[in-house]
């Protein structure tokens, strides 16, 4: 049976491939809930078969096996990071509307991130579950809603400095990015705090990228000088 289902997995790319491996998966999950276990297969597979429907667009068979996966008794491994994975991408946001998906979605990607911080072996996922992120995060990165990846996207930079990303101008794009959020939320108290260590970190690892924070930096000051002048006129 498990052999069965990795060969079709291994020709996933086909849509008949993928839901016969998804029906011998059902099969086998349903036969090990009736308490015979003589076909039972390995959980990773569920894992992958829920990642292979997800890019190939069946959501519901990527949320079955998922499903299946959680509710049987699993390692602890990479593939329970990649199930958080593929569970927030179940819950991408598609646009600005339903922010009750997108916190869903934030939900599973932190929990991939909090269990791959904690070994070596799965730094990977931290990486992997940045760029995903931020390709699914588009719909926010528009004035009057980058406030939104604030808590999250802090969550990530900070667990790429504690794993020591080696793609220093990756984490530069990122600290770029969330200042960009601190300032378009007016937190500019936070903005201040983080853009000092962001701007030395940019400085010393990827002094091209220097500028742009740079210039963040410094047309946020000129916003508040301005500001301070007109006060100061209209006090006079």
């Amino acid at each position: 049976m498990e052999l069965a289902v990795r060969e079709q997995l291994l020709a996933a790319e086909n849509v008949q491939a993928l839901k016969h491996a998804y029906k011998l998966i059902k099969s086998a999950s349903e036969r090990e809930s009736a308490l015979n276990s003589t076909d039972n297969i390995s959980t990773y597979l569920y894992v992958l078969c829920a990642e292979q429907a997800l890019q190939l667009g069946y959501l519901e068979i990527s949320s079955d096996c998922l499903q299946m996966y959680f509710k049987g008794r699993f390692p602890v491994n990479q593939f329970l990071g990649r199930a958080y994975l593929c569970q927030g991408q179940l819950h991408a946001p598609r646009s600005t509307d339903n922010l009750e998906e997108f916190e869903k979605f934030v939900l599973f990607f932190m929990k991939a991130i909090d269990f791959a911080t904690h070994e070596r072996r799965y730094f990977f996922l931290v990486y992997n579950a940045s760029v995903l992120y931020w390709q699914l995060v588009r719909p926010f990165l528009k004035p009057g809603f980058r406030y939104c990846l604030i808590p999250s996207l802090s969550q990530i930079v900070t667990a790429l400095n504690q794993i020591e990303e080696q793609d220093h101008e990756w984490r530069a794009e990122l600290m770029i990015n969330l200042l960009e959020c601190f300032l378009d939320a007016s937190k500019l108290k936070e903005a201040k705090e983080f853009s000092s260590a962001a701007a030395a970190f940019i400085k010393e690892n990827v002094p091209d990228k220097y500028s742009q924070i740079f210039s963040l930096m410094v047309e946020k000051e000129i916003q508040n000088s301005i500001c301070l002048s007109v006060i100061y006129k209209m006090q006079l």
